[in-house]
């Protein structure tokens, strides 16, 4: 244990340096692929359907996206978290299109969490409305 080497305060910075630039060049490699994804708060408004407990996302109903076959005129709006504790359940479009989550790159969360960059605007407002 007496043998070990001790590092001196110049190596340590180098050490430090070479860490930082790995970190950073792997970064620079990977940090746009990879996406964090964030869902749906549960105070956001929903479309429901309550004979088929299926609920839309309001960008997807007024936007006329749905399908002639659904009566939106029979459709109220609640919160998700609502909606769940009815068990209701999210429409399979709106899911796939993307309606329900938000993504931002590892890169621009970085970024945004060190102050260097402006976050991404959400789709969802605070106070649940949609933000479209």
């Amino acid at each position: 244990m007496a043998d070990q080497k001790k590092f001196t305060p110049m190596e340590i910075l180098y050490i430090v340096i070479a860490f930082l630039v790995g970190i950073v060049f792997v970064l620079s490699m990977v940090g746009d692929d990879i996406k964090i994804t964030a869902h749906v708060p549960p105070n956001a408004i929903v479309y429901v359907d309550s004979p088929s407990k299926i609920y839309y996302a309001p960008p997807y109903i007024d936007n006329n996206r749905y399908p002639v076959t659904l009566d939106v005129t029979q459709l109220k709006a609640e919160t998700v978290s609502a909606s769940q504790a009815l068990n209701h359940t999210p429409d399979t479009v709106c899911v796939e299109q993307g309606y329900f989550q938000e993504q931002d790159t590892l890169n621009h969360t970085i970024l945004w969490k060190l102050g260097w960059a402006d976050p991404k605007p959400s789709r969802w407002n605070p106070d649940g409305s949609w933000n479209w």
